[in-house]
C-alpha cells in the first residue's frame, strides 16, 4: 500500500510539472471603440490602452470591423496577403502551423459577414493566431475570443490563451487545474504514507 501511494504522488507531481503551458490572459473585456480610436493589446504582456504599446500585437477600432495587426502576431486568414480577411473560427478547432498567416504587419476590414468563415457582428467567435512573443520566443499557437461589430455598435475582445511550447492549441482550451492542486494532492498523500508508518 505504501508503495502505491509514493507512486500516485511522483505520478502527481509529475503530472504537475509534465504539462506544456497554455497562457491563459484571464477575462478581459476590452472595448474596441466604434470611432476611429484605436485599442492596442500587448497579448504576452496582457496589456492594452488607447495609445500605441510597445510590443503592441492588435490594433482594433469601429467595434473590430477594422482589426491590424503587428508582424509579431498574426491571426489565421483566408490566404498569405496582408490584406486577406481573418478567419472565423469555432471551439474545438486547432491552430497550429498548417493554418494560413500574412508575414508581415497587416489589416483586416471585411472579415464580418454572413459568409464562410466571417465573424457574425455582434456575435461573440474566435480567431487563431501565431505569435512571436516580447522575448523573440516562438511561434506559438492561440486563440482570441472576440465580439466583433460592424453596425456602429462598439466591440470587444474578451479573452485569449496560447500554448507556450510552440505546440498546437484547441480554440477554447485554458489551462487545466493548477499544478498546486496536484502538489497538495501529492502532499496528502505523503502524510497519509507518514501517518501509517507510525
Amino acid at each position: 500500500m505504501k508503495n502505491k501511494l509514493f507512486c500516485l504522488a511522483a505520478l502527481a507531481i509529475t503530472s504537475a510539472t509534465g504539462h506544456s503551458a497554455i497562457l491563459y490572459s484571464g477575462p478581459q473585456n476590452i472595448l474596441i471603440s466604434n470611432s476611429f480610436t484605436s485599442v492596442y493589446i500587448d497579448v504576452d504582456a496582457v496589456t492594452s490602452g488607447s495609445a500605441q504599446l510597445s510590443g503592441w500585437d492588435v490594433d482594433a477600432f469601429f467595434g473590430g470591423e477594422a482589426f491590424g495587426n503587428s508582424s509579431s502576431f498574426q491571426p489565421v486568414r483566408q490566404s498569405t496577403s496582408v490584406s486577406s480577411p481573418i478567419v472565423s473560427l469555432a471551439v474545438g478547432d486547432l491552430v497550429d502551423a498548417f493554418d494560413i498567416y500574412a508575414s508581415a504587419q497587416a489589416g483586416s476590414s471585411t472579415h464580418i459577414g454572413t459568409g464562410a468563415n466571417q465573424f457574425a457582428s455582434g456575435v461573440t467567435g474566435y480567431l487563431g493566431f501565431r505569435l512571436i512573443d516580447n522575448n523573440s520566443q516562438g511561434p506559438f499557437y492561440g486563440w482570441m475570443q472576440v465580439n466583433f461589430s460592424n453596425t456602429g455598435a462598439p466591440g470587444t475582445i474578451l479573452d485569449w490563451a496560447y500554448e507556450n511550447s510552440g505546440a498546437a492549441i484547441t480554440v477554447g482550451a485554458v489551462p487545466e487545474p493548477s499544478s498546486v492542486l496536484l502538489l497538495g494532492l501529492s502532499g496528502a498523500l505523503g502524510l497519509s504514507i507518514r501517518r501509517r508508518k507510525h
